[in-house]
């Protein structure tokens, strides 16, 4: 019995080996069945490319059949009867069909200005694409024709129509989409190009006509064009364009990356201020061929044996939990024999590193003018600063001297909410004038609102609000917003009053100048304030309405100026150059 039993057991399949079996088969039959998944979907793809080709192969040859003169699109350039759209359905599989057809302007004889007979279109190039949807998302095809006219090009019925697309810097945009819209013509026209590498669109063989209207546009750019006379703008700066028969008409437009803006509305922020005098050594880290003298920090070696350069080093400041770094400021006298350049650096335990120019432009090289904003300086990524200076003499008997300095920063900004405002640009498309921007937006709770697809252009800020001035914009207004970023308009508000002047005091290439000292002066009336981070000062108490007030503003390495006749009536603001001296 137990031979027999031992018998019976060889021949079955314990239940192990029927799960590995059954895994061995599930992983053969599924990979076969991949394998014709595979095979069918490259077939159906095989299939839907070859029906698409076809149905190319076969709208050329009917384009090809045509009249020359009759190879054109509905509300295209040139015209014709052909559908610039279309679908149609072969073998149960529905295709889109896309018909392109324009004039050339061959290199044999000219391109361009230089085309020999002046006639850019030479002959017609006819583009088809079909596109479907298959089982791996949209797929296309195109093929394409090059129909020369039996004798040689001709002007009749047309001129050329050439648009060119440039960006803020007034260099080309490549594929941009150049819209041509004209429903005074014989056939509506209607009909988009790109732009070549160069910036340029072509539309040679234009019907003749005034009312072209043109609209440029790119993913992600800013929009210019035409703009038809309306009642609410009846004197637009860029009216429709006129094409002439057998003359070339040409317009020109920028577009650029649109940006972000976001509007900040604070109080008057919370400012802390780590100064030296130079009354002792308490703040100073390191002094070489330098010396402490009466609280001015000079050359060592006394007149006539001035060392010729020497450097000093500031203690570091590390002020904990702040908003932003504000200003870095210093107090220097200087002869034309004599150079003294203020650096920011980085501190890390005793490690002093100077602060990098891509975050601090400049600040390799050294700064002189006797401030330097440092709003830009993340505090997260800096939180602890020191100031250096260089000095240097050509005589031995002068030396520069540094009287002081001081680093500042904001403690606090408290968020005022809700505030309504409108943002303006610069930018017409009417004479009236018709802002090509002008619309009101409101900051939410926290003070802030984030303004998107913005077109680069310089903005102006008005409140919608009688409760509130604006005491500072930084940076000033009007705000120039450059071309693809994210950028950040911060607004200080103070209660509204009856008269006030904000003055901002920049350099000659646009930039704050911090700590000038701006005197507002007139009979009764004398007030003097220093410029904060932001290069901006604000008067509101005492002021009356008059004409005859003097503005007197002076900095540390700048040639002072004085503005005479003043007039101050409401709100205010004055914008004044400096010049290093």
């Amino acid at each position: 019995m137990k031979q027999r039993r031992s018998s019976m057991h060889s021949r079955g399949f314990t239940f192990v080996e029927l799960l590995v079996t059954a895994a061995i088969l599930a992983l053969v039959f599924g990979g076969i069945m991949a394998s014709v998944q595979f095979a069918v979907k490259l077939i159906g793809t095989a299939k839907a490319k070859t029906g698409a080709v076809s149905l190319a192969n076969e709208r050329l040859e009917y384009i090809r059949s045509l009249p020359y003169a009759d190879i054109g699109t509905v509300a295209g350039i040139p015209p014709g009867s052909i559908p610039q759209n279309a679908t149609t359905t072969l073998n149960g599989l529905t295709y889109y069909e896309r018909v392109l057809i324009q004039y050339v302007d061959a290199p044999e004889d000219g391109l361009g200005g230089s085309d020999s007979n002046g006639i850019l279109a030479d002959y017609k190039r006819a583009k088809v694409e079909y596109s479907w949807l298959g089982q791996s998302g949209t797929s296309s095809i195109f093929l394409i024709s090059d129909i020369a006219p039996s004798g040689i090009e001709s002007t009749a019925g047309g001129g050329t129509l050439v648009v060119n697309v440039f960006d803020a810097d007034v260099q080309p945009v490549s594929g941009a989409a150049v819209r041509v819209i004209n429903d005074t013509t014989t056939s509506t026209i209607d009909t988009t190009q790109y732009t070549n590498v160069n910036g340029v669109a072509f539309f040679a063989g234009a019907p003749g006509a005034a009312q072209y209207q043109l609209i440029v546009t790119k993913s992600g750019y800013s929009t210019d064009g035409t703009y038809a006379a309306t009642t609410s703008n009846p004197d637009p700066v860029t009216p429709p364009a006129a094409v002439l028969e057998g003359a070339v008409s040409t317009m020109n437009f920028q577009i650029d990356e649109l940006s972000t803006l976001t509007v900040r509305t604070i109080e008057p922020p919370s400012i802390g201020v780590v100064q030296d005098d130079f009354i002792d050594a308490t703040l100073i880290q390191n002094l070489s061929d330098v010396v402490l003298a009466s609280g001015d920090i000079i050359l060592a070696g006394g007149a006539g044996s001035y060392m010729t350069a020497g450097s000093v080093l500031s203690a570091s400041s590390t002020p904990g939990a702040i908003t932003s770094w504000s200003s870095a400021t210093w107090d220097a006298t200087t002869t034309v024999n004599t150079t003294l350049a203020v650096r920011v650096y980085a501190v890390s335990g005793a490690s002093y590193a100077l602060v990098p120019d891509t975050d601090l432009p400049g600040n390799s090289t050294g700064f002189t003018a006797g401030s330097v904003s440092l709003t830009g300086l993340d505090p997260g990524a800096y939180p602890t600063l020191a100031l250096g200076a260089s000095l240097g003499t050509l005589d031995s008997s002068q030396t520069p001297t540094l009287h002081s300095w001081e680093l500042s920063y904001i403690i606090d900004e408290p968020p005022i909410g809700s505030i309504p405002f409108t943002l303006q640009s610069t930018k017409v498309i009417g004479t009236t004038p018709v802002y090509k921007y002008e619309e009101s937006h409101v900051t939410d709770g926290g003070g802030e609102v984030d303004i998107a697809d913005l077109e680069w252009d310089s903005y102006k800020i008005s409140l919608d609000t009688g409760s509130y001035d604006i005491s500072e914009a930084c940076a000033a207004l009007p705000f120039s917003l450059a071309p693809g970023i994210a950028d950040t308009l911060t607004l200080t508000l103070v209660p509204n009053a009856a008269r006030s002047l904000r003055v901002s005091v920049v350099d000659v290439s646009g930039n704050p100048v911090s700590n000038a000292s701006v005197a507002v002066s007139r009979s009764g009336f004398n007030e003097t304030e220093d410029t904060e981070s932001c290069g901006q000062v604000f008067f509101n108490t005492g002021l009356v309405n008059a004409t005859d007030y003097v503005v007197d503003v002076s900095a540390t390495g700048y040639t002072g100026r004085t503005i005479t006749d003043v007039a101050i009536d409401d709100d205010e603001i004055l914008s004044v150059i400096l010049v290093a001296s």
